[in-house]
């Protein structure tokens, strides 16, 4: 008797590991998910440097500079739009016949500032143009809407995958379950970034007349990449 209770026991171990790999069968896919748009909005860094005898003269020029640069800015966004760091003094050499040369004092600033309205940024760069600084650079093109649309982005990858899924049960003559697994891996490794770079513009300090610089952007593409699991049965 005690036999038989062993073996029955056995085989009702085994048909129940069976039931359980049976039932623990799933299916992993990934979607993507893109946005296509049209930045609204610029962001650019202006660079203020300039090198002189005295210190003194070089931290004045490079306050003058910045605080015109200011001005211009104010007439083309809100306060909280500009963004200004401390100046840095620092004693300036050149490399000459194989020694540091001590050429002056090395005053710097830069401005971060964000352009909400790309149509004004002719005037802006003309505007600037006018003023002392050495440069503009970091210049990139973004969307003032950039975290719900990264957002909207994973519910298409969402949708994505679980599309795939139906369509590869379909095929495999099996039935898609519930869902067991979900993570948002971050952007689709096809997708471009959502900031266009434009680059850099160098003035050298010199003020310049004319035209500011005309814009053409490309479109930004928002893209993220979600992968599931799913529960099948035959």
């Amino acid at each position: 008797m005690t036999r038989i209770l062993l073996v029955t026991l056995s085989i009702s171990i085994l048909l129940s590991c069976n039931d359980s790999k049976k039932n623990s069968a799933t299916i992993r896919v990934s979607g993507e998910g893109k946005i296509r748009i049209k930045p609204d909005l610029i962001n650019l860094t202006i660079n203020i440097n300039f090198v002189q005898a005295r210190m003194a003269d070089a931290v004045r020029l490079s306050q003058e500079t910045a605080d015109s640069v200011v001005a211009i800015l104010k007439q083309f966004a809100q306060q909280n739009d500009i963004k200004t760091s401390n100046i840095s003094a620092n004693k300036e050499y050149n490399y000459n016949n194989g020694r540091n040369v001590f050429i002056g004092y090395n005053a710097e600033q830069s401005i971060d500032f964000v352009l909400r309205d790309i149509n004004r940024f002719t005037d802006l760069t003309a505007k600037l143009l006018g003023t002392k600084i050495n440069g503009i650079s970091q210049v990139e093109f973004g969307h003032s809407k950039a975290d719900s649309l990264l957002r909207e982005a994973d519910l298409l990858a969402y949708d994505d995958a679980q599309k795939s899924a139906y369509k590869l049960c379909e095929r495999a003559n099996v039935k898609l379950g519930s869902l067991v697994y979900l993570t948002n891996t971050g952007e689709a490794e096809t997708g471009l970034p959502v900031y266009s770079n434009m680059g850099n513009i160098n003035t050298f300090n010199k003020s310049y007349g004319g035209a500011g610089f005309k814009v053409s952007p490309e479109i930004l593409v928002f893209s993220r990449k979600v992968i599931s699991e799913y529960k099948i049965s035959d």
